[in-house]
């Protein structure tokens, strides 16, 4: 007869595991932003994971634990409450997923669910104590979102990707029949099968494009920036009024991400046509 639970040492166990490899994960920086913020390989990944095969209170807290670890590499400290908000909350909240794990395409919309809720916590953050750093012709709500949008997103996208490859598919599904219950995993896997439906494929279609608008607008943003600064440095002229040394401080910061934006929008752009185009040709062959 087979157990329809598991112990709660196997839990923890798999819980541990998830947090130490998510905080491996979070060590290898693709790029990094310039007022704090990263896109790691999968480290957002590996507390879903927590949620959607231990539950979602086992899935806080190791998102709750990871954003602990991540405290000791070091970290951007404006306020006890933007910390909190930045690393315990922003992780804490991947939990979230677990949620979803007994639904159809559980995984991933557990993923898109945390990853939305952790990209929130960045965002009130932004707004609430990096409002400063916002451009003079851009409203800190704009450029909280935009912002945080950039490193968030592309782990998301990347993400997504990866995980509905049918190998990868695979790899987890074999790895969640051996760390739940059989009555979970039978629940978990009931409602796997079948394809994305078009109504699903169009709406992402949609988001994958406003993502790739986004990061246009925000290296087109940003090209102004270095524009503004050439025409203050060969005229003198102070555009930004109160603090001259704005401007330029925040042309250093940023430039070097102009690449990074327009590539990304590149690719959401393209995972986007690809999307709806799928769409258009699923709705002709029926």
């Amino acid at each position: 007869m087979q157990q329809n639970t598991i112990s709660k040492t196997k839990m923890l166990t798999v819980a541990a595991l998830c947090i130490a490899i998510a905080f491996l994960l979070d060590q290898i920086t693709i790029f990094r932003m310039p007022m704090g913020g990263s896109v790691s390989p999968g480290s957002l990944l590996l507390i879903v994971l927590a949620g959607y095969w231990l539950g979602p209170l086992y899935g806080i807290v190791a998102g709750i634990a990871t954003g602990f670890l991540d405290l000791t590499t070091g970290f951007t400290n404006v306020h006890p409450f933007q910390v909190a908000l930045d690393y315990i909350l922003a992780f804490g909240v991947l939990g979230f997923a677990g949620f979803f794990r007994k639904m159809r395409f559980g995984l991933q919309i557990g993923y898109v669910v945390g990853t939305f809720c952790s990209f929130f916590m960045h965002f009130l953050s932004g707004i609430i104590y990096f409002a400063e750093y916002a451009p003079e012709h851009m409203s800190v709500w704009g450029y909280s979102a935009v912002y945080n949008m950039t490193h968030v997103a592309p782990e998301v996208v990347v993400t997504l990707v990866v995980i509905s490859l049918p190998a990868m598919k695979h790899a987890i599904d074999v790895v969640t029949k051996m760390v739940v219950s059989p009555a979970d995993y039978a629940e978990i896997t009931a409602k796997s099968k079948g394809s994305v439906s078009a109504a699903a494929r169009s709406v992402s279609g949609a988001l994958m494009g406003v993502l790739g608008g986004l990061a246009f607008v925000f290296s087109s943003y940003i090209k102004r920036l270095e524009a503004l600064a050439i025409t203050q440095a060969t005229t003198g002229a102070e555009l930004f009024a109160e603090e001259p040394d704005r401007l330029a401080r925040m042309v250093e910061r940023n430039t070097e991400y102009i690449f990074a934006f327009e590539t990304l929008g590149v690719i959401f752009i393209v995972i986007g046509a690809a999307l709806l185009i799928s769409t258009v040709n699923g709705r002709a062959d029926s």
